[in-house]
């Protein structure tokens, strides 16, 4: 999706478009950095109810990376209609992963895994869009990411998740033919969980994302 086609579903309403545009401003991917210009869609996300755009006002606020005279009055916004009990009481809450690898026919092989073992399934090419997806699924519980991807690579991507604090409780998977100790080391110093080197069996991927999952539940 260009620039263009965000700004058209930002001015429309669309939050995931609007919170979208406030991270490329925000972090200066493929523009030039304005935290203006992010402050103004984090603002339009806000108004309309998006704790994500919420939490970052306050936080580059408190950074003083934007002023609170670039702000306008929030608008009042009428509740969102709830949905009824019966439609939510059967619905299974399965845990969402994130899935990050530009080989299209392993990342939609190992989707279907997952998703046969009881997962919901976010797909994204590359790293920026990764960051994208994260913007609009605030409830991932699991991240996998390859390292070799085009516009942000796997530990850029993470990166930019610990500078924006975005998916902070999320558990990390790089799973990659890569496994020099180095790449390794920092990896444990973004606190990844897990590194599978490829090829990597489906089942010990559905392993290792149940082991961090159940792990994270009972610390809880």
């Amino acid at each position: 999706m260009t620039e263009a086609d965000l700004e058209t579903k930002a001015a429309e309403g669309d939050t995931e478009a609007q919170c979208s545009l406030a991270f490329l401003y925000e972090i200066g991917i493929e523009r030039e950095q304005d935290y203006r210009k992010a402050a103004h869609y984090w603002q339009m996300a806000a108004n309309a109810g998006r704790q994500l755009a919420i939490d970052k006002l306050e936080l580059l606020l408190a950074e003083g990376k934007i002023q609170a005279s670039w702000l306008e009055p929030a608008q009042p916004q009428a509740a969102a209609p709830r949905a009824p009990a019966e439609h939510w009481a059967g619905l299974e809450m399965a845990p969402k992963v994130l899935m990050a690898d530009d080989e299209e026919e392993f990342r939609i092989l190992m989707g279907e895994v997952l998703e046969t073992s009881g997962f919901r399934v976010v797909h994204a090419l590359n790293g920026e869009e990764a960051v994208q997806k994260v913007l609009a699924n605030p409830d991932i519980k699991l991240i996998i990411t390859d390292l070799k991807m085009p516009k942000l690579n796997g530990l850029q991507f993470v990166k930019t998740l610990r500078r924006m604090q975005l998916a902070e409780s999320a558990r990390i998977i790089v799973m990659t033919a890569f496994s020099q100790p180095a790449l390794i080391a920092e990896g444990k110093k973004l606190s990844i969980d897990a590194w599978l080197v490829k090829p990597v069996r489906p089942e010990s991927l559905v392993e290792t994302a149940k082991r961090l999952l159940e792990r994270k539940s009972n610390v809880a």
